[in-house]
């Protein structure tokens, strides 16, 4: 890794931070700067704008994601429920390995959702998982099978989803302090709520 890139990945982590605290609108270019270690003139000679730099850190995110998705998407020949439940595996990790990003997301979804939306509409590689995601679920579907998750729209069934794999992260402080730092216990219960997602994922498909 070179001096470019280990200087753009500590403003994108700092700024990461700075908009969990702060949010997008109140965070300043300064604070990040301040926060990276580095001059405001250093920090526009990498992100010219506020708004590029939160493009990078949601982009960076996404580009984690997507080709550890791809792998799963696109095994043909495994049944659809499998896929869904690595898919559940895939999120899970990703989310223990970065436990910040969770708190990133849910803070600018309630802050400056706007943005969020922009940057996913926009985005080709997104949207082409969604189209994959959407064609999975089709497909998963009898003849003349009637099932209400299904014929839901994308949207409502990505929310419950999420919201599940998200909010054992969101609330970890009190997961710690409930098991009083107990790392197998805490440990446990992460597992048993990744074994309910996908019981709750089965359940929703086949009934």
């Amino acid at each position: 890794m070179n001096d470019l890139t280990n200087c753009e990945e500590k403003i994108i982590h700092s700024a990461k931070q700075v908009f969990i605290e702060k949010g997008f609108e109140k965070g300043k270019m300064k604070d990040i700067a301040d926060r990276a270690g580095i001059s405001r003139t250093n920090l526009n000679y990498y992100f010219r704008t506020k708004k590029n730099l939160f493009y990078s850190i949601v982009e960076q995110i996404f580009e984690s994601l997507i080709p550890r998705f791809e792998n799963v998407l696109h095994k043909q020949n495994q049944p659809t429920l499998e896929r869904f439940e690595e898919l559940v595996d895939v999120y899970t990790g990703f989310l223990s390995a970065n436990s910040d990003i969770p708190f990133f997301v849910i803070s600018e979804i309630n802050r400056n959702p706007k943005l969020l939306v922009e940057f996913i509409k926009e985005s080709e590689k997104i949207n082409s998982y969604l189209d994959v995601l959407k064609n999975m679920l089709n497909s998963s579907l009898k003849p003349n099978q009637a099932n209400y998750f299904m014929q839901m729209p994308l949207e409502e069934v990505l929310t419950i989803v999420y919201g599940l794999l998200f909010m054992p992260h969101i609330i970890a402080p009190m997961v710690n302090e409930l098991y009083e730092g107990d790392e197998k216990r805490i440990a446990d219960y992460y597992s048993h709520h990744n074994a309910n997602i996908k019981f709750i994922i089965r359940k929703l498909l086949t009934d």
